[in-house]
């Protein structure tokens, strides 16, 4: 009698744990500041890399040190994927696989005939409306352009200040080659700009500021305009540390200590700096607010920091980079703040598997709303994927991933992960990188760069035991891999590959004649 009273005592506390973690101090949903940044590698923030003066991160490592650093965080390895699955809640297999342009459409395909997210999925943004919250974004999109559905303001937020691309220059928005790496059929290098404000190009034309500065302000004015009686859900989308490596010079002049790598070690590494310091002003004006006791901040990178020329990043010691399956490709700095995180677990690290579909689930349960999604599956999409791991991370509760569908070439499960496809990026660089004489690989598989490792035949890993992937145990462990394999192979079965469709001239006619020269939607305009 007295053991089923003490679990039933057990079962009552551990409820009333849970239930007091879906809220804030004031008895509410909590505010929400989804940051994210772009290329960033892992050894690039200080609680990664101690004791180094070329990583100067000391806001995220005081917020990640009074938080919950989340060692096993994944995403896909690169752009567009990771941000379409962030507001989707889908694994990029369900969602995106592609860093297609923006302006390619399919006119045959008016649900998924498009680049980024499908038409028919709901965004986060639309689910935490449904509960209250005033949703607002802030940089790069990178998850559609081509109808108004695709855009912020179609996906739920109120305001957006940012570009569609996957990069653009810091100063004049234009798309130069040094930017994105790619020319398109507008011909991105002209007179086009990517330059957006909720509904119509943005008002900005000084070429002598920082896009930065002008995501920074439209942040702070977003904190400092709300009310605090309302629940904010504010997506912050760096551009930083994408290239083209470009910073200001005060920030630069702070690193002339860099001498062998000044142009690609030197701005990296001045850009990270300046990241951490939006991310302090952005703590600073919710703090002055009085929104911090009752704010979740969730910090990530959209995938591993790039190895490959003319980048700056740095993933020692993880093998590999952007573009790759490797740990260091999909495995990132990510970590929780805020006064929403119980206290009982600040300053731990959550070492179970979370995905960054996850946080879709996760926002959606703490904000009271049901994370499915029965208007993509009418339209024969995927539901969401996303797990709730509120819970796992405060402690409450152990539902935590055991598997994550990394791409069509990776998955995890449990202690194991197989790789297969040829591999780019498969090295392990130096504590020091880039540096005068260290070579870097190229951006893509090219035939004969030995920076290539074929797992066509699938590479076999102990990722518990072996992070680093340093030991293939194809050979040793051949039931393993031939599980792993099938696992894999049976999971790509479902992935969402639509026909996408080619560039569409219409874009750059519209972005001619209707928007000022500035890129914008171009399907179904009036």
């Amino acid at each position: 009698k007295l053991q089923f009273l003490y679990l039933i005592g057990a079962t009552m506390a551990l409820t009333f744990l849970v239930m007091t973690c879906a809220v804030g101090a004031s008895g509410k949903p909590p505010h929400v500041a989804l940051v994210l940044a772009d290329d960033y590698g892992w050894a690039n923030v200080g609680y990664h890399n101690a004791n180094n003066r070329e990583v100067q991160t000391p806001v995220l490592d005081r917020l990640a040190g009074g938080g919950v650093k989340l060692d096993r965080h994944y995403v896909y390895k690169f752009c567009s994927p990771t941000r379409s699955c962030l507001q989707s809640g889908r694994l990029p297999v369900h969602v995106n696989t592609v860093n297609v342009e923006p302006i390619v459409h399919n006119a045959a395909d008016k649900v998924g005939g498009y680049a980024g997210i499908p038409v028919n999925m709901t965004g986060i943004a639309q689910k935490l409306r449904s509960a209250g919250y005033r949703c607002h974004a802030t940089g790069k999109w990178d998850a559609g352009m081509a109808t108004h559905r695709h855009t912020p303001a179609g996906r739920g937020y109120e305001s957006w200040l940012g570009y569609y691309h996957h990069a653009n220059d810091y100063y004049t928005e234009k798309l130069d080659f040094e930017a994105t790496g790619s020319v398109d059929v507008c011909g991105k290098s002209s007179s086009l700009r990517d330059f957006w404000q909720n509904d119509g190009p943005a008002p900005y034309n000084d070429t002598t500021v920082y896009e930065e500065a002008y995501f920074l302000n439209h942040s702070l004015a977003v904190i400092r305009a709300h009310d605090p009686a309302e629940p904010l859900f504010l997506f912050h989308a760096f551009h930083l540390i994408h290239t083209p490596l470009q910073v200001p010079v005060e920030y630069n002049e702070q690193f002339s200590f860099v001498k062998d790598s000044p142009k690609q070690r030197r701005p990296y590494a001045a850009m990270v700096k300046y990241m951490d310091d939006a991310v302090g002003e952005l703590e600073a004006a919710l703090r002055a607010k009085g929104m911090w006791d009752d704010l979740l901040l969730v910090f990530m990178s959209d995938n591993g920091g790039p190895i490959y020329y003319p980048a700056g990043a740095n993933n020692y010691p993880l093998k590999g980079g952007k573009m790759s399956d490797w740990e260091g490709g999909v495995r990132v700095n990510a970590f929780v703040s805020g006064g929403f995180v119980p206290a009982a677990v600040r300053g731990s690290t959550h070492s179970q598997y979370i995905h960054a579909a996850d946080w879709y689930t996760t926002l959606c349960a703490l904000a009271g709303v049901d994370a499915a999604d029965p208007e993509a599956v009418a339209a024969g999409l995927p539901d969401v994927d996303g797990v709730d791991v509120w819970g796992d991370i405060t402690g409450a509760t152990d539902n935590s991933r055991t598997s994550i569908h990394l791409s069509e070439c990776a998955y995890i499960e449990g202690d194991w992960k197989i790789v297969k496809c040829v591999q780019p990026m498969s090295g392990w660089t130096p504590k020091v990188f880039p540096a005068f004489g260290e070579p870097q690989p190229m951006y893509k598989v090219v035939p004969f760069d030995h920076w290539n490792q074929d797992c066509t035949k699938g590479c076999l890993f102990n990722v518990a035991g072996d992070p680093l992937e340093k030991h293939d145990l194809a050979g040793s462990e051949p039931e393993v891999l031939a599980r792993m394999a099938a696992a894999l192979a049976a999971l790509n079965e479902g992935n969402y590959k639509p026909n996408r469709g080619a560039e569409d001239v219409a874009a750059c006619r519209y972005a001619e004649q209707k928007y000022n020269n500035h890129y914008g939607p171009f399907v179904d305009v009036e």
